[in-house]
């Protein structure tokens, strides 16, 4: 049986003043968690013990006039796990919060790195024994019961201020389960013991001491998880050591550079076999789809200095075509420099067949460290010749819209924002309309919003399909920005196209109730019924912060005959009821 590695199941404390915290209010201090889980599984007990250790930071950062970020970080983060040191650096990425600004509601995460999402998952858990920013609104001076939510579900809580200034904290009872990503049903998680108390300052928490002990257990009562954890804080009276990486990023968490995937997720370093030749003979003989996709991972990073071997046997037609394909594909998510030059170079190959050199850049979009310099270069010397034939000019389209997608594989890095950079500059240079148009395709793939200005340009263009495109790559891109640029085109847009397009691109954002007004108008029956289903998809696209929406496209329902409208509707408001 696995071990079972619980989560973080409390709620630790953020001081009521946070909120107006100035940058002098940065804090650390030494964080530890142990848990004890017992687990039973058809009558089979087993047992692990986990500890997490690490100073803890907290930074202030960005505040606007609707949300403020918070900066966290678990620095020298350490995990043993039964006594054995386990290596996880994703503990120490800094992240931060997006709080909602009068509501003090959680709006969203981000990362320093590209995380797995059971990672981000560990440091969201994290961050959750921190949060109170819902509670500024409430006088704790007398016992207050509200509902919050972890990841088992939602429970009922007690806070308390005590007589030494101290705050109570104790969970009472869980009163909804969260079913959706486990990995069997189980009952509401009894709460066996759950008290903490916390005292703060006016910057941040100063200490923190309890323990909590929770029991899930599966419908059929087969499996039983008891897990017993104690989590503790105090703060440092010492200044914030120089070289906690949270410090120097910028205010804005979307302006932090990322951390590099190696950095994060070391690799041991690969064993290849004895020889390319050796590497190419396995290849061949062997079935490549009854390999795993971990095992035939395994064997490209292991050999991936005999890649370039594969170029000339891909043009000798030496694999069977669906052997091929996943191949190539693997290749591409092994992610090595060799892999990146390999599928580079038989893109570049004008010999080979077409099929080939579309599926390489299909692999290389998978692509997460960066493309070397020199392979990049070639790349754009291919896709700028004047002298491409019709086969080359399409792969060189597709090629344009892969460089967008890799940017966004690696958002906010270096390397992310001089591919975009290049891409931009091309848009304003090129009069191709049709290179325009992919380019513009591009840079949505990216969603890089350094460029909108840029696309935003192209919504005034004399071209339908350009002003179509450009909405679509704003669409990707949404922000309060974007937002206005597409909102003031569609108040003059005429083509049925380019309306559906900046209708849709509306959708991707969170619309007041006045701008969920004016998409509604385009759902009326004066309006082409292509346009009108773009206007019902943007607006039921709000309802996940907007429950009212629904009822609004409930009349529309009452009054429609045509049966692609109603499908639109229907689907709207039902959903796949």
């Amino acid at each position: 049986m696995n071990r079972v590695i619980p989560p973080l199941l409390c709620t630790l404390m953020l001081p009521f003043g946070s909120v107006s915290a100035s940058q002098d209010c940065a804090r650390w201090g030494d964080f530890s968690t142990h848990a004890n889980t017992k687990m039973t599984t058809l009558n089979t007990p087993s047992q692990n013990r986990l500890s997490v250790t690490g100073q803890l930071v907290y930074r202030p950062l960005l505040m606007s006039d609707k949300f403020y970020w918070l900066g966290l970080q678990l620095s020298s983060a350490k995990l043993i796990l039964d006594d054995t040191d386990i290596q996880a650096r994703y503990y120490s990425v800094p992240f931060a919060i997006k709080i909602a600004l009068h509501s003090g509601d959680i709006l969203g995460y981000h990362f320093a790195a590209k995380l797995k999402p059971e990672d981000e998952q560990k440091l969201i858990a994290i961050y959750q024994q921190f949060h109170i920013e819902h509670l500024k609104n409430y006088n704790l001076q007398s016992p207050k019961i509200i509902e919050e939510s972890d990841n088992l579900g939602r429970y009922t809580v007690r806070y308390q201020r005590l007589e030494n200034g101290a705050i109570e904290k104790h969970k009472l009872q869980y009163t909804m389960t969260t079913q959706g990503s486990q990995l069997f049903a189980f009952k509401k998680p009894e709460i066996k013991q759950d008290t903490f108390t916390f005292t703060t300052s006016e910057c941040w928490i100063e200490r923190f001491n309890g323990l909590n002990n929770t029991r899930v257990e599966s419908d059929k009562g087969d499996i039983r998880i008891d897990v017993t954890q104690t989590i503790k804080y105090v703060s440092k009276l010492e200044p914030i050591a120089t070289n906690i990486a949270l410090m120097s990023l910028p205010m804005d968490p979307h302006k932090w550079p990322q951390l590099s995937v190696e950095s994060v997720y070391p690799k041991p370093l690969p064993v290849p076999l004895s020889s390319e030749k050796a590497f190419s003979a396995l290849l061949l003989n062997q079935d490549l789809r009854a390999l795993s996709s971990d095992e035939l991972l395994q064997l490209l990073y292991d050999n991936q200095i005999y890649l370039a071997s594969l170029h000339a046997l891909i043009k000798q037609q030496a694999f069977e075509d669906k052997q091929l394909s996943r191949l190539l594909l693997m290749i591409g998510k092994s992610d090595s420099v060799y892999a990146q030059e390999l599928l580079g170079t038989l893109y570049l190959d004008s010999e080979l067949d077409k099929n080939q050199r579309f599926r390489s850049l299909m692999a290389l979009k998978y692509a997460q460290q960066p493309l070397p310099e020199t392979l990049i270069d070639k790349l754009f010397d291919h896709i700028d010749s004047d002298e491409l034939t019709q086969t080359d000019t399409k792969l060189a389209r597709t090629a344009l819209m892969v460089m967008g997608i890799i940017a966004k594989n690696q958002a906010n890095s270096n390397f992310a924002e001089q591919l975009t950079a290049s891409l931009a500059d091309r848009l304003v240079t090129t009069r191709d309309t049709y290179k325009q148009a992919t380019l513009l395709n591009a840079l949505g793939n990216s969603a890089d919003s350094t460029h909108q200005e840029s696309i935003s340009k192209f919504l005034d263009n004399n071209n339908a399909t350009l002003r179509a495109t450009a909405a679509q790559a704003l669409g990707k891109m949404p922000n309060d920005v974007s937002l206005s640029y597409i909102e003031k085109s569609l108040k003059t847009e005429s083509n049925s196209k380019a309306k559906q397009a900046l209708l849709s691109a509306m959708g991707n954002n969170q619309l007041s109730e006045a701008q969920v007004e004016d998409v509604l108008k385009f759902a009326q029956k004066h309006q082409g019924n292509e346009v009108r289903v773009a206007a019902i998809n943007a607006v039921a696209k709000q309802s996940n912060h907007k429950k009212d929406v629904i009822e609004q496209l409930k009349p529309l329902l009452k009054q429609e005959r045509d049966q692609q409208v109603l499908r639109a509707l229907m689907q709207a408001i039902h959903g796949n009821k």
